[in-house]
């Protein structure tokens, strides 16, 4: 039982991380997104630039650019 308080006590420090330091949380989605788009395409992380920003009224926007050298032929999704 106490193992489980553990884990659950260690997701919400990682749940509270990600929300008090917006740089981690870029960090995340950046990696979160490259590992989608190398599926379908030819990219490096370099490739990729990700941005959060807060507006006026308090949400947030996701800026993402990304560029390949080439797009993947899809014939079967990788598993």
């Amino acid at each position: 039982m106490d193992n489980l308080r553990g884990i659950s006590k260690l997701k919400q420090v990682l749940i509270n991380d990600k929300h008090f330091n917006p740089m981690r949380l870029n960090d995340i989605l950046k990696s979160e997104i490259y590992n989608v788009l190398k599926n379908y395409m030819e990219i490096t992380k370099d490739d990729i630039i990700t941005k959060i920003d807060i507006e006026a009224d308090g949400t947030y926007v996701l800026r993402c650019k990304a560029k390949c050298s080439r797009i993947k032929i899809l014939g079967i999704i990788p598993s």
